[in-house]
């Protein structure tokens, strides 16, 4: 098979990918930071407010849609994840910055989907 039909076609998967990505980077980011924390945290509750006042359940089904649209309102403005901005550079590691400049509003946005994701399916963060 040619490595182009490896190529994934589906746009909404992709950006599904993508938001995933972002968050799970981001959310291990926050790890080790009460202020980052902090802002996950508000940003979870900004998100609980805006799907339940809407008369959305938190599903994961839920999170995943708000996460979708989330992600391709923010590339349609110019956003794209700091971690891969970053990545450009070959040389660079950004797990090795201590710089939050990678926790971006988006990125933080996103982290708290992650966590809302993981406590959605029972697990602990």
């Amino acid at each position: 098979m040619p490595p182009s039909e490896h190529v994934c076609i589906d746009l909404p998967e992709m950006v599904l990918r993508l938001a995933g990505e972002a968050g799970q980077v981001s959310l291990a980011r926050t790890a080790d930071s009460a202020g980052a924390r902090a802002s996950v945290d508000q940003h979870v509750s900004e998100i609980r407010d805006a799907l339940t006042r809407h008369g959305r359940k938190l599903t994961p089904a839920a999170l995943l849609s708000y996460a979708q649209g989330f992600v391709e309102a923010a590339i349609a403005r110019g956003w794209w994840p700091p971690h891969r901005r970053a990545n450009l550079n070959p040389d660079y590691d950004p797990w090795l910055d201590p710089d939050d400049s990678l926790l971006d509003w988006e990125s933080l946005r996103l982290a708290a989907v992650c966590q809302m994701l993981i406590e959605a399916q029972g697990l602990a963060v």
